[in-house]
């Protein structure tokens, strides 16, 4: 895990659950509140170009964030970005990645990039609760895979 100039990632997490599995979780978004603490309410129809609305909890509890798929290559990448309208003092495209290891197991790993001329103060506001909340959410979303996994029998 690591907070850069210009953006915060979550550890790499070992998920002992297939990719497609935890691809499923990642885009159950009815589901987030059993699993993710840091966003526990997301609402999207996980289409490209569609919002993503989402409760995220970076500290004060949840607030509301509105952002846009603007990337889908299931079974393994997502990106959800902000408006990103010229002259916005941040811009932001957050990517959730999740590699095969073998059939049955893989990796996530999330980072959210930035950019503009409030990135650098909002970094160093945010940067280390937005890092936590993204290691909570690899945790989560291992802890819920792999729970589905074993309740399917095939763990």
């Amino acid at each position: 895990m690591a907070i850069n100039e210009d953006s915060v990632s979550s550890e790499e997490i070992l998920i002992h659950a297939p990719a497609e599995l935890v691809w499923g979780v990642l885009m159950d978004f009815d589901n987030y509140h059993l699993w993710n603490d840091f966003c526990p309410s997301i609402k999207s129809t996980g289409e490209i170009g569609a919002a993503v609305e989402m409760r995220v909890d970076m500290g004060n509890g949840p607030q509301p964030q509105v952002e846009y798929i603007t990337r889908l290559e299931p079974p393994h990448i997502v990106v959800w970005s902000m408006e990103n309208k010229p002259g916005d003092p941040i811009h932001a495209d957050r990517l959730q990645r999740v590699i095969p290891v073998d059939d049955n197991s893989c990796l996530y790993w999330t980072n959210d990039q930035f950019s503009g001329e409030a990135m650098a103060p909002m970094l160093e506001a945010f940067g280390e609760v937005m890092e936590q909340g993204f290691t909570r959410c690899a945790q989560g979303l291992k802890a819920r895979a792999e729970q589905l996994y074993r309740e399917r029998g095939t763990a």
